[in-house]
Formats: C-alpha cells, structure tokens, sequence
C-alpha cells in the first residue's frame, strides 16, 4: 500500500484495512484516517470505556499507544519501502479526554535521513486542548 492508497482511505476507520502497516494493535484502537501526505497524517479515535482510567479519563498507556501507532504508520507507509522500528519516545500528558469523546492525532516527519526519522505528534480533545504532545526518533531498517 502506498501512499496513493492510504490517501484513498481518507474518512474511513483503518481497522478494516488489510495491509502490513496495519496491525492488531492499531485494529483494536479504530483510527478514522481524517488526512494523510507524506510528511503529516492525522486521525480520529473515539475514546472508549476500556481505555479509560477509573476517573473516566484517557490513560496515558493509551495517549502513547495512539501516538505511536500513527507516527508508525506515517513513518512505515510503503510508498517510500521505509521500515523503520520506534528507538524511543517522549511523552507529555498535558490535559484530559473522557470517554465518549473524539480525540485527533496529528503526527509530522521532522526530518528523514538515511538511519534515522524523527517526528512529533500530538493529541488534542474536541475543544481542541492538547492531550498529550510526543517526540519519536525511529530507526531505519536494512532491506
């Protein structure tokens, strides 16, 4: 699948897509791809009762799944044949999203060198408040 593909799948949810950048993880969670080029995708989550912590809020283990999902993705899209592995990730948990609300996650390639991508991403709540905010670098694979 390559990035004329993804585009394609700009307004639907990314869990029926059966490609190798889609795994289970990112099935369980049902992203709804809002946009996506070759530098920025972003993508609409419903926060469900099951990733929430016991005060109805969105969990931080969640917040960081979300993030690294979608900078994985915009980060592995075939149509640059990148595999690329997360080498680490910073992560701030700003502010609150509660079940039954959409969240978006926006994610951006800062730059992309021979060995290593490095991104950022963030989530924001339906008032459009920060979430949470991350950095990623990402290791480029040998093929």
């Amino acid at each position: 699948m390559d990035i004329t593909e993804l585009k394609a799948l700009e307004g639907k949810y990314l869990a029926s897509v059966e490609s190798r950048i889609m795994n289970p993880v990112t099935a369980w969670l049902n992203p709804r791809l809002i946009s996506i080029d070759h530098n920025r995708m972003e993508c609409e989550f419903e926060v469900r009762p099951e990733m929430a912590d016991p005060l109805g809020i969105l969990h931080g283990s969640m917040r960081s799944a979300m993030l690294c999902d979608i900078l994985g993705i915009l980060a592995n899209h075939p149509g640059d044949e990148v595999s690329a592995i997360t080498t680490g990730m910073n992560i701030d948990f700003i502010g609150k999203a509660f079940v039954g609300e959409k969240v978006r996650v926006i994610a951006r390639v800062i730059n992309k060198g021979r060995s290593l991508i490095y991104m950022s991403g963030e989530i924001l709540n339906e008032k459009k408040q920060i979430v949470a905010k991350g950095s990623t670098s990402l290791f480029v694979l040998e093929k």
